[in-house]
């Protein structure tokens, strides 16, 4: 059993147990706090004389005090489950009177009242039995005593299990919202992924179908990559993070399929440098960008199209750049369809905080720079939190 189990689970073996030790703590509190001070140690008067601990023992004096705090514990139990069982729940509902909700709570603290007052007789009367006093206490000796218990101990006792009552609910709402979050983000990360698989293989498997009906000899190495690629998304890409290896290979063959589709008519340059080993990254998370510079950019340009893709890797700061000249007659790159829109949402979701992303629009080329702080595994194999201090390289 841990911590948390006790604290918040509903069992009734922790429930017991929590009320169990909460209900000791507060005896123990009364007696030390208000039953010492008020029958042994006058105003806590350590140097003053203590003649009932001089003249019956420390052990009758301890049993004294021990069930005079049992006796009072009893009626502050009576209070309290009253005040957080039903008169907490009945404000809780809209359709409750509240002023009459009141009122029964007043009468109910006045009963309570006078049921302690009972209390202490039967307190009193028991210590006269055993040679505290020599008569039986009169009202002008109990009730100042019982006075300062209603003014002072019921508000704490109170205090303490409304507290306790409401960070518990407090807690457990933050929870619930939390969960609440993390399935709707988990959600839309689902369909985002989705989205993206179809519309990945769906450009890629109409270049190669081309080269096909064309009959070209490259057809067969392309669907050789493709496999490579089919693999990857139907193995890995489930997963919230895979290697960044892996994500870099796919890549690399998405590259190389567009590299055979153009031929010699492409000046594609492709730099990889850092160690990717180690690294965790959502899965297809990159590709839209550079499926973007080949689908916007270099299919429209009749003549000279160029490609530069970067990917540089230090320490957990991935480092992408990529751009691609333009022709000079075109529409607006910056599109809204599902490749940039889906990988925007996904990086604010996944990197909130741990990511920058900037695509600049020229004249003449299309540049995107997306740096990402990467996760690493942890011992359980769950990525771990992303570093303060490769965020605020982001900045």
């Amino acid at each position: 059993m841990n911590i948390y189990d006790f604290i918040f689970l509903k069992q009734r073996r922790y429930r017991f147990w929590r009320h169990f030790i909460f209900w000791i703590g507060w005896c123990l509190y009364f007696a030390l706090t208000f039953l010492v001070p008020t029958y042994w140690v006058p105003n806590w008067d350590l140097r003053g004389r203590m003649p009932q601990v001089e003249q019956y023992g420390v052990l009758i004096s301890c049993l004294r005090i021990l069930m005079n705090s049992i006796l009072m514990t009893i009626v502050h139990m009576a209070l309290v489950y009253g005040i957080l069982y039903f008169f907490i729940p009945q404000y809780d509902l809209k359709k409750r009177n509240k002023l009459a909700t009141t009122a029964l709570l007043i009468l109910f603290v006045i009963i309570i009242a006078c049921f302690n007052y009972l209390n202490f007789l039967l307190t009193f009367a028991i210590s006269t039995q055993m040679g505290f006093f020599d008569t039986m206490p009169g009202f002008d000796f109990i009730a100042p005593i019982w006075i300062r218990q209603i003014i002072i101990n019921y508000p704490t006792i109170i205090g303490f299990a409304v507290a306790i009552k409401l960070s518990k609910r407090w807690y457990l709402k933050q929870q619930e919202t939390a969960q609440l979050v993390r399935e709707k983000i988990n959600a839309e990360l689902l369909l985002l992924k989705s989205q993206v698989h179809p519309h990945f293989l769906f450009n890629t498997l109409n270049n190669i179908y081309s080269f096909i009906l064309n009959g070209s000899p490259k057809a067969p190495e392309m669907i050789k990559t493709l496999s490579s690629l089919l693999y990857y998304i139907l193995n890995d890409c489930d997963r919230p993070f895979v290697p960044l290896k892996k994500e870099i290979a796919m890549i690399q063959d998405y590259v190389e399929l567009e590299r055979i589709r153009y031929g010699n008519n492409l000046n594609l340059n492709l730099h990889i440098r850092g160690d990717s080993s180690g690294k965790l990254i959502s899965p297809l998370l990159l590709i839209p960008f550079v499926e973007n510079s080949f689908k916007h950019g270099t299919s429209r340009m009749l003549t000279h199209p160029w490609i530069r893709l970067e990917i540089a890797i230090e320490d957990n700061l991935l480092d992408f750049r990529i751009s691609n000249n333009r022709p000079e007659k075109h529409e607006s790159s910056v599109r809204k369809g599902i490749g940039l829109t889906n990988v925007k949402k996904r990086l604010e979701l996944l990197y909130p905080n741990a990511h920058s992303l900037s695509i600049v629009e020229n004249e003449m080329s299309y540049d995107v720079l997306v740096k990402i702080a990467l996760v690493t595994p942890a011992e359980n194999g769950a990525p771990t939190g992303l570093k303060d201090k490769v965020i605020y390289e982001l900045a």
